[in-house]
């Protein structure tokens, strides 16, 4: 069977309005197919999903982490079995989904496995969308099939694939958007309605803006697209009111969750974002404000994306150059959208200091891929047309050599790859932070006070919020002390010592001041992590904060 896609007419679309029927891809001049056509273009398009998705799910499945993990993700495996509320955004869409997810997983793990399952399966399906969305431009499974395979096994797509993290979610929504934004402007173009396939990418936006606030990045790029794509739109009063009530809607039930989750006192509650006050400062980020740094100069910066894009993609990374010009004599308003999603995303994180900046450039990469995807559509549309005057009586030959050919190209080498990219991201293995849990659970006396800050305070909050780990002992955060008010982590150990065991754990820099005021012991027996120190008594020269 030929790779090209099988086109569809109105009066089949009409004859099956099921779901599936607005993959139909739409040219002009149409082509009539007969029913058995149209079903294997649908069986097609779900076997270049599954072709992208299933090999991509087994490689992160191979590699994914086995237990609770340190800093944030320990954070996220303990907010979706608790129902929780995370740091900013709150990200409630995303602890929804982690919830959802520890309850339909169960058969495959822990809570904190099945979270870490979680990014696994929407980092695969995400592939398979952009697998999906490229075949429809394209045209050619084979493109959408070697283009998702590609994406998949970059490093940065890949890592994210392998715990718990929010970033996997928004991954997979922007790569759904996308898809419906394709097949909308395909089908309002030939003059088919289309007006639901908007309607749900302004409620997916929804979902996505409840998820992660890189959202807001994409609104001038879907904007762009969809007055280019539709100019008419200005004037259907309607639509516009719709589409803006399915996200407005959208988003704030979801973020209802907050307030309303929040009165209920769960075990971890970030902010307390009961208040208009408390709310606005969990979901506006109001604690990362001060987070940006200078961007390096345009050259820098330049050459800074272009190895990134290279080292992780390849060679399509250089024929997304081809599908960009190619794209915008065909397809503007889609280039004109991802290049906007592109600068301005990449602009962002070039300014903003993170710990995993990396994944902030996930989005970016997609685009970047799929405009590789249409380089490599536009060179097999080329040699469509050479083969129509070298070799015109043996078309399928062609077709196939050519598909072939871009399997080798594309593919081979970022299978090679693989062996590389595997040992330096696999995190199989990685139990560091359920040994430094038990290690310490054994060593710290009953009924302790632990002052620690955040990527250790995560293990200990899924450890004894979702399993039961030591109740009698109190984990004082940094963010706890802000939100009881406590004054501080020094005024803490003051108010307990003497009457509780005190531990303490702080990044390396602070121990100095705490050292001058307190005498302390480093905690034998712990292992996987960070010491810990017990707090036995006060230097000579201290004076009590509680004095």
């Amino acid at each position: 069977m030929s790779p090209d896609v099988v086109e569809a007419t109105d009066q089949e679309q009409a004859a099956d309005p099921g779901a599936l029927a607005v993959l139909q891809p739409v040219s002009a001049p149409r082509m009539t197919a007969l029913p058995a056509a149209r079903v294997s273009t649908r069986v097609r398009f779900a076997a270049c999903f599954l072709l992208v998705a299933v090999p991509a799910l087994l490689l992160y499945m191979r590699t994914l982490m086995p237990d609770m993990g340190f800093w944030d993700t320990g954070e996220f495996q303990a907010v979706g079995p608790v129902l929780g509320i995370a740091h900013p955004t709150g990200y409630p869409a995303y602890t929804l989904l982690l919830w959802l997810g520890s309850v339909v997983l169960q058969p495959f793990g822990d809570e904190a496995y099945r979270a870490n399952l979680l990014s696994a399966l929407l980092t695969a399906a995400a592939c398979g969308l952009v697998g999906i969305t490229v075949a429809y431009l394209t045209r050619r499974f084979v493109i959408g099939i070697a283009t998702g395979i590609v994406f998949a096994v970059a490093a940065q797509t890949w890592a994210i694939g392998l715990h718990a993290d929010p970033h996997a979610f928004h991954l997979f929504l922007v790569a759904a958007m996308v898809l419906l934004l394709v097949v909308w402007a395909q089908r309002q173009r030939a003059g088919l309605h289309a007006d639901r396939l908007l309607i749900a990418a302004a409620a997916l936006f929804g979902v996505a803006l409840a998820n992660h606030a890189l959202t807001l990045l994409l609104a001038p790029g879907i904007a762009l697209y969809v007055l280019i794509t539709y100019p008419g739109i200005v004037r259907r009063f309607r639509l516009v009111a719709t589409c803006g009530a399915a996200l407005v809607v959208t988003t704030v039930v979801l973020y209802a969750y907050l307030p309303i989750r929040s009165a209920m006192n769960p075990p971890l509650d970030y902010a307390n974002p009961q208040t208009w006050a408390n709310f606005s400062y969990l979901v506006f980020g109001q604690q990362f404000t001060g987070t940006f740094k200078a961007r390096p100069p345009l050259f820098d910066a330049i050459t800074q994306i272009a190895r990134y894009n290279w080292d992780q993609l390849g060679l399509l990374a250089v024929l997304a150059l081809l599908g960009t010009v190619a794209g915008l004599l065909r397809r503007a308003a889609l280039v004109l959208m991802l290049l906007t999603w592109f600068a301005l995303t990449w602009y962002f994180a070039l300014g903003y200091e993170n710990a995993d900046i990396g994944r902030y450039y996930l989005v970016p990469l997609m685009c970047v891929a799929v405009l590789g995807g249409l380089g490599v559509g536009a060179i097999v549309e080329a040699a469509k047309t050479l083969r129509a005057r070298v070799a015109p009586a043996r078309p399928s030959l062609m077709r196939w050599a050519v598909a072939a050919l871009i399997g080798i190209v594309l593919v081979v080498p970022a299978l090679v790859a693989v062996p590389v990219r595997f040992r330096s991201l696999d995190e199989s293995s990685d139990h560091a932070a359920r040994t430094w849990l038990d290690s310490l659970g054994a060593v710290m006396g009953q009924n302790a006070v632990i002052i620690s800050w955040w990527s250790y305070s995560t293990p200990m909050w899924y450890g004894q919020y979702v399993e039961g780990w030591r109740p009698d002992v109190t984990i004082i955060d940094d963010r706890t002390i802000l939100d009881q008010n406590l004054g501080s982590a020094m005024q803490v150990i003051d108010s307990n010592l003497g009457n509780r065991p005190v531990y303490l754990i702080r990044v390396p820099g602070d121990y100095p001041s705490y050292m001058q005021r307190y005498t302390m012991v480093n905690l034998p027996g712990i292992v996987g992590g960070v010491a810990v120190y017990q707090v036995t008594g006060f230097q000579a020269t201290a004076v009590r904060a509680d004095r």
